[in-house]
């Protein structure tokens, strides 16, 4: 059964302990949520580690809006990955920013007939309160 780095990720700053904690383990994979672990600088440092360890990986989004969804999938589609990745969670909100990319028959796709909506005409999108 093929051992998988997910979490575990989360709060490896420093690029000796991200050697460290592959060499150690050595996973056959590893999932990379670049919102949780530091951005996509932080994502490509583990990616370049893996790829020298023989160490798969795929990149998933973490409950990003849909800005942060494009972000992540504009920068994944540069990459040279081989896998499936788990890219399409910006639907589950009901206050979203409305984008040009759908889930079209389980791939992720730029429409660019679907715009995306101006800033000024999401006024009505307001903080609540915390009591």
């Amino acid at each position: 059964m093929p051992i998988v780095l997910d979490e575990e990720l989360i709060g490896i700053h420093y690029h000796s302990d991200k050697e460290t904690l592959l060499e150690t383990i050595n996973p056959q994979y590893i999932v990379l949520k670049p919102t949780l672990i530091g951005g996509l600088k932080a994502s490509i440092e583990w990616i370049n580690i893996a790829n020298r360890l023989n160490i798969g990986f795929w990149i998933t989004s973490a409950l990003e809006s849909n800005i942060g969804l494009n972000v992540i999938s504009q920068w994944c589609s540069t990459l040279s990955a081989k896998m499936y990745h788990g890219l399409g969670t910006g639907q589950l909100f009901a206050a979203n920013f409305p984008s040009s990319i759908r889930v079209v028959h389980g791939h992720l796709k730029y429409l660019p007939d679907h715009n995306w909506q101006p800033l000024a005409t999401l006024s009505n999108l307001k903080l609540r309160e915390i009591s």
